[in-house]
This record gives C-alpha cells, sequence and structure tokens, in this order.
C-alpha cells in the first residue's frame, strides 16, 4: 500500500461511519452541502489517480449519505457517478462492469427525479453504450435511449463541458452509420475544451473533466497516427492534473 492510501483511508473511514449514524437522525430530504462537496472531491481524486481503493471508498460513503437523504437527488447523482466510474474501472481490467453500471443506472434514474442535471442525462446515455457493448442484441432498444438521453443532457446544458466530453468520448466507440467517428468525437472534445474555459457549476455541483477532455483529445490524434498533437494533448492533461494516472500512462505509452 502507498503512503498515499495510508494516508487517506483512516479518514474516509471516519466519514462514512459518520454518514451511517446520520441515518436515524436525518429529518431533512437534503443532506448538508458539506457531503456533495466532499463526495464529488473524493471520487475525483481517485478517478484521476487510477485508484480502484480510494474509489471503493469514495462509493460507499455516497451509498451512507444516500441512505441518509434518500430524496437528496445531487447525492444521488454522485452515487450513481461513483457507480459509473467503478464499472469503467472494471471494464478497464478486462471485468464486466455491467452489473455496476445498470445499478448506476438505476440510482441516476431516480436522481432525475428531484434534481436533473445535464450531467446525469449524459451518463445515462453513456451507460446505455457500455451496456450495448456488452450485449448486442439490446443495441437498438439501448441506442435509443442513449440517444434520447444525449438529447435530453444537450437541451438541459447545452454549454456544459461534461456533457460534450462525454459525447466525443462515446463518439470514439461509436460507428460513422451511427453518429460516431473520430471527426465527431474530436470536434465535440475542442468544444468541450472550449467549455471548460468559462465552466463556473455551482457549489456541489459536478465539475470534473478537464484534464479527462485534453486526454481523450489525445487519444484522438492518435488515433489518427498525429503522435505530435497527442503527446500536446497528454503534456496539457497532466499539466492540469498532475497526479492523471491515465494520461501519464498514454504519454509514456507514445514514446
Amino acid at each position: 500500500m502507498t503512503r498515499t492510501r495510508t494516508l487517506y483511508l483512516p479518514a474516509v473511514a471516519v466519514m462514512i461511519a459518520t454518514a451511517g449514524c446520520m441515518q436515524a437522525s436525518a429529518q431533512q430530504d437534503k443532506a448538508p452541502p458539506k457531503w456533495a462537496d466532499t463526495i464529488s472531491m473524493e471520487i475525483e481524486k481517485a478517478q484521476i489517480a487510477g485508484d480502484a481503493a480510494r474509489l471503493d471508498a469514495a462509493s460507499a460513503l455516497a451509498s451512507r449519505v444516500a441512505m441518509a437523504y434518500p430524496n437528496d437527488g445531487l447525492v444521488l447523482h454522485y452515487r450513481g457517478y461513483a457507480l459509473y466510474r467503478q464499472g469503467v474501472q472494471q471494464m478497464a481490467k478486462g471485468a464486466d462492469g455491467s452489473a455496476l453500471f445498470q445499478q448506476a443506472q438505476r440510482v441516476l434514474e431516480q436522481s432525475l427525479k428531484t434534481h436533473p442535471l445535464p450531467e446525469t442525462h449524459m451518463l445515462l446515455s453513456t451507460i446505455d453504450g457500455q451496456l450495448i457493448s456488452k450485449d448486442v442484441s439490446r443495441a437498438m432498444e439501448l441506442g435509443m435511449a442513449s440517444q434520447a438521453s444525449s438529447s435530453a443532457a444537450v437541451s438541459l446544458g447545452p454549454n456544459n463541458p461534461r456533457v460534450w466530453l462525454l459525447r466525443g468520448q462515446s463518439a470514439i466507440f461509436t460507428p460513422p452509420e451511427y453518429g460516431g467517428g473520430l471527426g465527431p468525437a474530436e470536434s465535440q472534445l475542442e468544444h468541450a475544451i472550449a467549455l471548460f474555459a468559462k465552466d463556473a457549476p455551482k457549489p456541489g455541483e459536478p465539475s470534473w473533466g478537464k484534464a479527462e477532455a485534453l486526454a481523450w483529445l489525445g487519444q484522438v490524434y492518435e488515433k489518427k497516427r498525429d503522435k505530435v498533437k497527442a503527446a500536446e494533448m497528454y503534456k496539457q492533461a497532466v499539466d492540469a492534473a498532475p497526479t492523471y494516472a491515465f494520461a501519464k500512462f498514454l504519454a509514456a505509452s507514445l514514446k
């Protein structure tokens, strides 16, 4: 175990225990703002560092707070978001993240009822795309649902950079005949990066994604065999998030 993990795990364990104690005493629909801030920060640090243990701890914290405040749509959003990130990590390891994606889907749909966010719609769209890759027999059904969620995300947040980040990321893996391909991905990721320059979310609401957009645009350039541009994007991603394990790996693999 690394020094970093040794330092943070006790603190997160205390937060999880504290969240558990809240369940019996919670008398309001919304959690104190600190919980959304803390959960979102922990998820972001974990996924940037590629730290599965820290992500699991963040997800457990989100679960406890959501149990204490089951009608807080923002907390539910982060609970679903944490599950989505766990599913992505599982797939990166070659495992089947479908169960985590399906659980995330249910939580995110519940979140929309009380705190609709563009990111929530777009995460649902992305999850449908991931589920298609695991069960192509559902491609028509899930493809239509994915498109509907994506359209809802753009309608609700046309200038939300995380919407365009996830759209661009999905486009990389979507066949051109279905609106995907490297061309649309490049355009959407460039648009996301431009929007991140003036991104100003409300306190507690999603603020992740800038470094990711740079890294995924680098992936587009690398797939187009432009290693110079790819290397520059990976460098910018690491500059934006110095602990970004994925961008560091991509940069090292490019050499």
